[in-house]
């Protein structure tokens, strides 16, 4: 008999339903299955080799292995992330990759963290270069900005600091190569902020000369209305500005302050008939005091220092003004800035980072804050980082009320910075830094209890916690606190 017929049956007909259903079920009893054999062997096998402690891992293919008939196929599961990372807490951020300057750890990824807003420009993580760092005194907000300026001199950018009041950058800038210069009562340097500074390959001899203008006479403006407490200028006085700025440069290719003080007080004939003989008196009385003031001996000749383009760093160093009158800070500021702007706003310069140290003065000064939203808005053109620091969004409430024009306008600028670093903050300043940043819950409750030298790095959209690593060469050199120990 062949296998084919070895299960085959004869059943006699007839016979009744109930007989048929009956001989089924005894056949059925009777019959062996073909896998009862084998399940049958599977297990005196099994018993066999667990006793023996040969068993393997089910689903494994080894030897004794129990391999099921079916594949482990777990059903797609769907959830938040932040479910994820309470369930998952091994899946961290990737990182932003290794290009741009060594910052430091991330403190979550447990790898090295690198910054380079320009290569992260270039990768579409950012949309704008620009970035704030904020942090109450001693958390390592100075710390972060000058080992990211350092380094990233080493890998070929270049820096300008405005204005340093505290004199913290020099030593810095000596580091790397850079220049200084310092300006105050008892300085043997001169800055002339009419300098036209270097002309960009960009623009024709006339489109330049139109630039140059608009500055000087931008300046001349913001001058006479910080003495003025932001009080505005007549259209007499406007004129009258406008005049003894054109006639001094008809006369001198290199025009001073001076000049044009002395244009004003001496009004030409044409310029009398213009405004009248008293048109420009006001005018020049609020002028005279970057001539024969508080600021005699800074702006007002020709500039015996000179902004060296290929230097990798400049500071202007406004440290001896330390216990002037706010008016007099804010005319050094304007003057010194302007200076400084002819010559980073330079399209052939490079890229570079212009740093604002003590930043809350900077936004509380009218004419610094459109400087500062005009660079803002044109350093993808210049080709320029800006970097502001500053201790608290809180210091924005000494500009004005949520009303004020002003206030807006420097709570517009850490808004728009595409990276912003958040060092310690104290729990009565975090609902401003939570409304300006945009910082969630979660990152408030990290900033709250942050260890000194750790940030909380926000660029883009995504958030990371940042421990930042210092050498001891470079905490000789970055570190203010001296004069503490």
């Amino acid at each position: 008999m062949t296998r084919a017929t070895e299960s085959v049956q004869f059943v006699p007909a007839g016979g009744s339903r109930q007989e048929r259903k009956e001989r089924r079920r005894r056949s059925a009893a009777g019959a062996s299955q073909p896998w009862e054999g084998a399940l049958h062997a599977l297990g005196e096998r099994a018993a066999s080799a667990f006793d023996r402690n040969e068993l393997g891992d089910w689903g494994s293919r080894e030897p004794n292995s129990l391999r099921g008939p079916h594949r482990l196929r777990p059903a797609p599961h769907r959830a938040s992330t932040m479910t994820f990372a309470a369930a998952y807490p091994f899946i961290t951020e990737s990182g932003l990759g290794h290009e741009g300057t060594y910052i430091g750890t991330d403190v979550f990824g447990a790898g090295a963290f690198a910054y380079d807003p320009w290569i992260l420009y270039d990768k579409g993580i950012i949309s704008g270069p620009s970035i704030v760092v904020i942090g109450t005194v001693g958390t390592g907000k100075s710390m972060c900005g000058k080992s990211l300026v350092a380094r990233s001199i080493t890998l070929g950018r270049k820096a300008a600091v405005a204005s340093d009041p505290k004199g913290e950058w020099v030593a810095v800038a000596n580091a790397v190569g850079g220049k200084v210069i310092s300006v105050g009562p008892g300085r043997s340097a001169r800055v002339n902020p009419l300098d036209a500074g270097p002309r960009s390959s960009a623009l024709s001899e006339a489109q330049w000369q139109a630039v140059v203008r608009q500055r000087r006479r931008y300046l001349l403006v913001a001058l006479v209305s910080l003495m003025r407490q932001g009080m505005p200028l007549s259209p007499v006085e406007h004129t009258a500005l406008d005049m003894a700025l054109m006639e001094t440069v008809a006369e001198n290719s290199n025009p001073t302050l001076p000049m044009v003080l002395d244009h004003l007080l001496n009004p030409s004939r044409e310029t009398v008939g213009l405004v009248g003989k008293d048109g420009g008196q006001a005018v020049s009385h609020s002028l005279r005091r970057t001539v024969s003031g508080d600021l005699e001996g800074m702006f007002d000749a020709p500039s015996t220092v000179s902004f060296d383009a290929e230097a990798p760093m400049m500071v202007m160093d406004t440290s001896a003004l330390i216990g002037a009158s706010e008016q007099a800070l804010s005319l050094a500021a304007a003057c010194g800035a302007t200076w400084l702007e002819a010559a980073v706003t330079n399209p052939d310069g490079g890229k570079r980072l212009v740093v604002y140290d003590e930043g809350w003065r900077m936004l509380a000064d009218p004419y610094m804050l459109a400087k500062m939203s005009e660079q803002w808005r044109l350093a993808r053109t210049y080709g320029i980082a800006n970097l502001l620091i500053m201790h608290k969004v809180a210091d924005l409430n000494e500009i004005g009320d949520s009303t004020s024009g002003h206030r807006q306008k420097a709570l517009g600028l850490l808004t728009e910075a595409d990276t912003r670093i958040i060092y310690r903050q104290k729990h009565d300043a975090m609902r401003l830094t939570k409304e300006a940043l945009g910082l969630t819950e979660a990152e408030c409750e990290h900033v709250e209890n942050l260890p000194k030298g750790v940030g909380l790095w926000k660029v883009g959209n995504r958030s990371f916690i940042v421990a930042n690593r210092v050498t001891t060469d470079e905490l000789a050199v970055f570190g203010t606190d001296d004069r503490m120990i």
